[in-house]
């Protein structure tokens, strides 16, 4: 195959911030960046609390909207989203770390 012929023009990473000490919630989600590094699109979001027990899912669509569904039991929805945000604005600004 002539490598001229094909090229990447955006890639999705599985994400998390597992490596953040101090945060509040666990958060993951599918990330497709173009080959420029912008983010274009969030997939399949999880936020959960540390103990493993699910509060909401989430989604950005390339236009930017976001959709985001709690759990019944979710302790605090302001806080919630706050940090699906900061998630998304991490993505956003300095791209998906690989």
């Amino acid at each position: 195959m002539n490598k001229n012929k094909v090229q990447v023009v955006a890639a999705t990473y599985q994400v998390n911030n597992d490596h953040v000490e101090d945060r509040e919630y666990r958060i993951s989600a599918s990330v497709r960046q173009s080959a420029t590094g912008q983010t274009e699109m969030i997939e399949s979001g999880v936020i959960s609390a540390l103990d493993g027990r699910s509060v909401a899912t989430f989604r950005r669509n390339y236009g930017g909207g976001l959709t985001v569904e709690f759990d019944a039991t979710c302790p605090d929805q302001a806080a919630t989203l706050d940090a699906i945000n900061g998630f998304i604005a991490d993505c956003e600004e300095g791209g998906v770390e690989a």
